[in-house]
This record gives structure tokens, sequence and C-alpha cells, in this order.
């Protein structure tokens, strides 16, 4: 069941979308990239508590490898700054279509879990939330923005941004994990340990690991692809509701 904190929470967000869209969805490039900057500033603070909750949850200093931000839901920490300082329109493009359609579409799904990533700090559990509830914003918010230039061409570029982020989290997991002692599982997709992901969880066990990431890719992709479709039909029927009330 939802709880009154997962719905006051996701109606929150929700709303807050629907009037950043309202209000921003035809600003300037200055102007999306200050916004895009504060939610940017936003995500680093919080996980930066995140990381010091986590790192002292013992009464002692020590650092959990296992807890590094780099899992799928984090890569707008790394993303958002090249977004921010790019000046080649194209290349924004293509950040745009990844962070539109692949995160949001992540940011979203846990928004809908309830107690998904809950646990024993009220902090984390509001960063939880609110992260992913930014997460889901800023894609959001940025397809509206960008909406058109949010076509096949360029989502097909997004997803080779998605490559490239699953092999850093390959690479990670390979070399970090032996040489730490935590359970280091970036995006869940280090072979050793059982992944959580719905769906590809029952996968897993039955498939070798090269077979199981190619999975994880096209998996993605896929539900990636669904999610600019439901935008753009999403902004459709919404730009035709808000033509009809301006000539009733």
């Amino acid at each position: 069941m939802f709880s009154l904190f997962h719905i006051f929470f996701l109606v929150s967000i929700l709303i807050a979308t629907g009037l950043l869209i309202y209000f921003f969805r035809n600003c300037s490039n200055k102007t999306m990239k200050i916004i895009v900057l504060v939610i940017w500033l936003l995500l680093v603070l919080m996980e930066i508590g995140k990381q010091i909750i986590r790192s002292n949850q013992n009464g002692y200093f020590y650092y959990r490898w296992d807890e590094f931000p780099y899992q799928f839901c984090e890569t707008p920490l790394y993303v958002l700054p090249i977004l921010l300082i790019n000046k080649n329109k194209k290349f924004q493009n293509i950040l745009i279509s990844f962070l539109a359609t692949y995160v949001m579409f992540a940011g979203f799904a846990i928004l809908l879990l309830p107690f998904t990533g809950f646990n024993w700090s009220v902090f984390l559990n509001i960063r939880n939330m609110l992260s992913h509830g930014f997460q889901f914003m800023v894609g959001a918010f940025l397809f509206a923005w960008n909406r058109k230039n949010m076509n096949i061409k360029n989502f097909l570029y997004g997803g080779i941004v998605f490559l490239i982020c699953v092999a850093i989290a390959i690479t990670f997991n390979s070399i970090v994990d032996p040489l730490t002692e935590n359970w280091v599982n970036m995006f869940f997709l280090n072979p050793k340990y059982p992944t959580t992901l719905l769906i590809m969880k029952s996968i897993q066990p039955h498939v070798h690991w090269i077979i199981f990431d190619l999975l994880y890719i096209v998996f993605f992709t896929i539900i990636a692809f669904i999610t600019l479709v439901v935008e753009h039909l999403v902004w459709y029927f919404c730009t035709l509701i808000e033509n009809k009330s301006r000539k009733a």
C-alpha cells in the first residue's frame, strides 16, 4: 500500500513538475540552464548528506563503496553538469533526449513503487523521494522545453549516452568490487550479486552475464522509447485541451 508519506511526496512532485512545465516550457536557453543548475545543486547537496549518513552508521567513519553515487538514478549528477557547460546545440539535444527518456522513466518508476528505497533514516527517506522526484521533474521539463527536437534520431544518439553509462558501471564493478569488502553493484550489473530489478531478476539466474547485460540494455531502451511515445501523446492531449479552453 501507499503510505501517506509516499502519496504526499508523489502528489507534490507531480504538481511542482506541472507548474514548472506550464510556466517555463518556452523559456530561454539561459533560463533553462538556471533551472537545471538549481536542480543539480539540490541533488548534489542531498547526495552529500546521504554519503555522510551512510558512512557513519556504526559510530565511526567507514566509506561504503556500495553506496558510491553511480546507480542509474544518480547519472543526472554527472550528465547535468555536462549539459550546463555544453554549447553545442546538437549535443544538447542528445543529452536532453537521454535525460527525458531513460532517466525520467527510472525516476518515475521509483516514485510509483511504494516503500522502494525506504529505510530507518527520515532524511534518507525524504532524500530518496526528492532525488527521484527531481530526476523525473528535470526529465519532464527538458522534454517540454525541447519538445521540437525530441525525435527518433536524437533518441538513438541518447541511447549511446546510455551505453556509455552502462560501460562505466560495468568497469566500476569489475575494478572496485574486488578491491573492497563492499557489495559493489552499480546499475545492478555485477554478475556476482543478484539483481533486484523487476523482470530482470527472473532472467539473471538462467543466462550468462554478457547475455544478461545485453538484455538489460535492450529492456531499458524499449522502456525509454515507450516513455518518449507517451510523452508526445501526453503533450499532444494537453495542448489540445489547452487550445480548446482558450477558444471556449
